[in-house]
């Protein structure tokens, strides 16, 4: 990622992490200072820049995939998103860009579009044969559950083979007209499937429709319905022929897939959203550029901790345990002497596990920079519990700071304090307190739960 200024000229780059630098292959002191621009090439599209450009202008936020050059000229495919960050008084203070290497991604999916060209290509082939000849369609494989049909469009006498009869949950010895095949199809899906018949006859066109269908057993499937009709000298429609397929599974895999996608769209978004809202706040409140990174890698490093682990667990959730001791080990968790944990063992969702992780790296944080943990001797007690809040179960976690210098209120509320009492308190539907108690710092969290054994969160 990289943030510019867009208050200086030519909206230099005043920042950019490590995993950029490695992106492009150019070193720190070689960016900064810089446009973006060179990492344009002769092959980048101009009108992808002209819209980044309008955007950049605009102060709006901007998505798009740029042919990129890195520094040995080697091309690649960068999925940039640049969103205007903006001060308390409303003013643009600066651009933040985070790049993505979607090369691979892009040559599989121009892979997959010369294969769809190519196989569209080779079933069209294929139909034009059969309507040709006005055979019967006979050439349907088990193995890939397909059948062939014709229809006397007069009579509305239909003729199917073992294939097309299997794909309709019927037996094959069993006779299988075209009122079966009508009653079958899914009420929902009638209307759809009768406009899509009608106009392949009426204007001569490739039947191609796929619908539901329930089975005598009351069974749901998916079918693939192709077809062409064939016409007298004058124009009037003789029959069709066509053929049928079983597309069940590949549905039930478009489902899943769709769901898999809005899934990590929906964590994405999440992600990004609080990554935007850290960035904003620590930009709006540090003194210095150089404490804005600092900080801005320290919480980034507290959410890729969370991260790691959820994905440990294939996002089905995090130990608290766990996360507690990655996102505490740069202060001395794992030393025996810094940090006593004591709780049961509570399986906390991926929001509230991204949240409190934050959470618990502020508050270490202002530990070691101001509480017990800048001093020999100091730690920090943290406890959790399973209790029942406002006739509600919930969990409970309390953070206590011993052995520290004497503590005060501090004289301004800083982006960690509302990170915890506001951000944590929202994201996980509870509260968060703060107490700044002269023997040390103290905070306590309640958030409500599902489930008797607390593994299950809302």
């Amino acid at each position: 990622m990289l943030i510019t200024d867009p208050n200086q000229a030519d909206n230099p780059i005043v920042f950019v992490n490590e995993a950029f630098s490695r992106l492009t292959g150019y070193a720190h002191q070689e960016i900064i200072g810089r446009n973006c621009r060179f990492l344009q090439g002769p092959d980048t599209d101009r009108n992808d820049v002209a819209r980044l450009r309008d955007a950049i202008a605009a102060k709006t936020p901007i998505e798009l995939d740029l042919l990129n050059y890195k520094k040995d000229g080697t091309t690649f495919w960068n999925r940039v998103l640049v969103s205007p960050v903006f001060d308390g008084e409303g003013q643009l203070s600066y651009f933040f860009a985070s790049q993505f290497d979607v090369t691979l991604e892009r040559e599989r999916l121009s892979r997959l579009e010369r294969e769809r060209v190519d196989l569209e290509s080779e079933v069209a082939r294929r139909d034009a044969e059969l309507i040709a000849s006005e055979q019967r369609l006979r050439f349907a494989l088990k193995a890939g559950q397909m059948g062939s049909w014709s229809l006397d469009i007069q009579s509305q006498r239909m003729m199917a083979s073992e294939g097309c009869k299997e794909n309709f949950g019927r037996p094959v010895d069993e006779p299988f007209t075209y009122e079966d095949l009508m009653e079958a199809v899914h009420p929902d899906d009638r209307a759809m499937r009768d406009q899509a018949v009608t106009t392949a006859i009426a204007k001569g066109t490739l039947l191609d429709v796929e619908y539901r269908l329930l089975t005598p057993g009351g069974e749901e499937r998916w079918v693939q319905i192709r077809g062409q009709a064939n016409y007298r000298a004058d124009g009037t429609p003789l029959s069709m022929v066509g053929v049928s397929q079983d597309i069940t599974d590949r549905k039930r895999a478009e489902e899943h897939r769709a769901l898999l996608a809005g899934e990590l769209s929906h964590r994405v978004k999440n992600s990004l959203a609080m990554i935007q809202a850290v960035i904003s706040q620590t930009l709006r409140r540090a003194t210095s550029l150089e404490e804005a990174g600092e900080a801005l890698q320290a919480r980034v490093f507290a959410m890729a901790a969370a991260n790691d682990l959820l994905v440990q667990q294939s996002w089905e959730g995090a130990s608290l345990r766990d996360l507690l001791g990655r996102t505490l080990a740069p202060f001395g968790a794992d030393d025996g002497l810094h940090f006593r944990l004591a709780g049961p063992n509570v399986q906390l969702p991926p929001r509230i596990a991204t949240s409190l992780a934050l959470a618990m790296h502020e508050m270490a944080t202002n530990a070691a920079k101001y509480g017990a943990l800048s001093v020999e001797g100091g730690s920090v007690q943290i406890g959790w519990d399973i209790g029942t809040e406002a006739g509600r179960r919930s969990l409970r976690l309390n953070w206590a700071e011993t052995g520290g210098p004497p503590v005060s209120a501090p004289d301004r509320t800083g982006f960690g304090t509302t990170l915890i009492e506001r951000v944590l308190a929202r994201e996980t539907d509870g509260k968060a307190v703060i107490v700044y108690a002269p023997g040390g710092v103290k905070l306590t969290v309640d958030v409500p739960m599902l489930g008797d054994d607390g593994a299950t969160l809302e």
